[in-house]
């Protein structure tokens, strides 16, 4: 009897961490992919930025004799709308994470907001460039929350309850 009852303990025992195990792999496993997703969208996001302030001010310094213009098929109005589905993308990961994506997409849809086109070429580029100081302290903040974000639950949950 107790030799049965010991067996049926013991079965049940080694099922249940057999099922623990499983759902602990997985949530590694997903995890890991959240993660790898955030970093994958915030370098996403600052390319994008960083690539768009860089060929507006090459065209500014061709403007000005001093630099090669960007190349032909550059539109920074391809790159913030491609910053507004990275950010889209952000948020269904990290909705903080997100908040800081979209304050640096919005720094350059602002720019372009305020664009008002004239007769000179350089005054035109110019009016594109997102303002340098608000844009560095935008991106970093975006990789400051960046990390935040990844730290393991059982981190973010001690950071919240202190």
């Amino acid at each position: 009897m107790w030799a049965t009852a010991l067996s049926i303990v013991a079965i049940a025992a080694t099922v249940a961490n057999f099922l623990f195990t499983q759902w602990r792999t997985d949530q590694r496993e997903t995890d890991k992919w959240r993660r790898d997703e955030m970093l994958r969208l915030t370098g996403s996001m600052l390319e994008l930025s960083g690539q768009r302030q860089s060929e507006l001010s090459a065209d500014l310094s061709h403007l000005e004799g001093t630099g090669r213009a960007a190349p032909k098929d550059s539109d920074p109005w391809a790159l913030t709308r491609q910053m507004a589905i990275v950010a889209q993308q952000l948020h269904l990961l990290d909705e903080y994470l997100a908040r800081k994506a979209d304050a640096v997409r919005e720094l350059h849809s602002a720019a372009e907001h305020k664009y008002s086109p004239n007769e000179d070429p350089y005054s035109d580029t110019g009016q594109l460039l997102a303002e340098r100081p608000a844009l560095e302290t935008a991106h970093d903040q975006l990789v400051e929350q960046f990390h935040k974000s990844i730290r393991p639950r059982r981190m973010r949950r001690r950071r919240n309850n202190a």
